[in-house]
């Protein structure tokens, strides 16, 4: 754990700056513009990027152990930036080029990656209604995507589109460019200031080595790498809530005639409660810490070629664990952002204090991939040997 321990220590001061004011950015739906800017220039944004590429070279585990760190300050800065980490990760792995070195040269340089990867059209599951078509003048992308988290904070956005030929690709696009559209139109209830909202693509131009081929169905953590970036803001959220229990309990002076002692800090159904908050939250963390540490392997190895059937074999328990880790971080620290309430009267519902909004970030990051499914996909693969599903994504039956 020391390695974990180290980046922890290394980035606490600036996760306690971004967060100082967290409350009050929920309160006021004021998005953290300012304190993603401060991540960057902390240089957490390029934290997995290779040493030898001007990064801080960690590997996949120490970033989801600093995410549930970032997340214990503020999800909604844990969530936003998971599309960013997922292409530094994709950007590690790809096949040497000139277009490879230019990515790793602009992420090393503090540029933050968007996401424009689902729709709400009527396109089928598996197909996607943004295309991008040649013209005149070089390639052109139109379209319209929904919740394009972090695209906001943006420099750039990597944008899932069909071509001519039906195939799926994903073109990186600046969110400067002409054309493009970036809309603060996210009202999900939770997880308010992530910019989940919509990014429109009218004959937006794009440079034709920004163009890659997306694969699907290959061997590939990627979808386990951005369900764990998710759980890792819950398990943050988790540890938030402890210490917001023990806060308010420690500050508490009013008690009830009927209580088990003077105060709330000696009254031992309160400590009772806290201790169950503390046991929730040590659940999430532990399950979190057990199915990241798989993708470490899972790059390691791609890194030194395997590829293939012996990659799949490699990754196929990774999928398993992420699939658990989800039956186990999102049902107890949802139970934990209920029983928050037990330790204190009808003041913990003040909402000076936005204790609600443990629950609210907390049930909005669960509704990403429901945990129905997957623990469905469990189920089938200890009963008939089926893989969990690497991939999935969205649309029309």
């Amino acid at each position: 754990m020391t390695r974990v321990t180290d980046a922890v220590a290394r980035f606490t001061a600036v996760f306690d700056d971004v967060g100082r004011d967290a409350v009050a950015r929920e309160l006021d739906r004021r998005l953290p513009h300012a304190e993603v800017a401060a991540l960057r220039d902390a240089g957490f944004t390029r934290v997995t990027v290779p040493e030898e590429s001007g990064g801080g070279g960690e590997p996949p585990s120490v970033l989801f152990a600093l995410l549930a760190e970032l997340g214990r300050r503020d999800p909604n800065l844990a969530q936003l930036l998971r599309s960013h980490f997922s292409f530094v990760d994709r950007t590690i792995l790809a096949a040497p080029s000139a277009e490879r070195n230019r990515r790793l040269e602009m992420l090393a340089g503090g540029a933050i990656v968007g996401n424009a990867t689902h729709e709400r059209s009527t396109a089928k599951v598996g197909s996607l209604s943004t295309t991008l078509t040649a013209s005149p003048d070089g390639l052109r992308l139109d379209g319209t995507k929904f919740y394009s988290t972090g695209t906001l904070f943006a420099d750039v956005v990597s944008v899932a589109a069909q071509d001519e030929d039906g195939a799926l690709v994903a073109a990186l696009v600046p969110t400067a460019a002409s054309g493009v559209d970036v809309v603060d139109d996210w009202r999900g209830f939770g997880q308010r200031l992530t910019g989940s909202g919509t990014t429109v693509f009218r004959s937006v131009r794009v440079d034709e080595r920004a163009v890659s081929r997306r694969v699907v169905g290959g061997p590939s953590h990627g979808g386990a790498f951005v369900q764990l970036v998710l759980l890792a803001a819950v398990a943050g959220i988790g540890r938030a809530i402890v210490d917001d229990a023990v806060a308010f309990v420690r500050n508490r002076t009013r008690t009830y005639s009927h209580a088990s002692a003077a105060t709330a800090r000696e009254d031992p159904l309160v400590q009772e409660t806290i201790g169950r908050l503390s046991g929730l939250s040590f659940a999430a963390d532990s399950a979190l810490t057990a199915a990241a540490a798989g993708v470490d392997g899972s790059v390691a190895a791609q890194r030194a070629g395997v590829d293939g059937d012996d990659l799949r074999e490699i990754i196929a328990p990774i999928e398993a664990a992420t699939a658990r880790a989800q039956l186990v971080v999102l049902p107890s620290v949802l139970e934990a952002a209920t029983l928050l309430f037990e330790v204190g009267g009808a003041s913990a519902v003040d909402t000076g204090l936005a204790l609600d909004r443990h629950w609210r970030n907390a049930r909005t990051l669960a509704s990403h991939n429901p945990v129905a499914f997957k623990a469905r996909a469990i189920g089938d693969l200890l009963l008939n040997d089926t893989p969990v599903p690497g991939w999935w994504s969205t649309g029309e039956a």
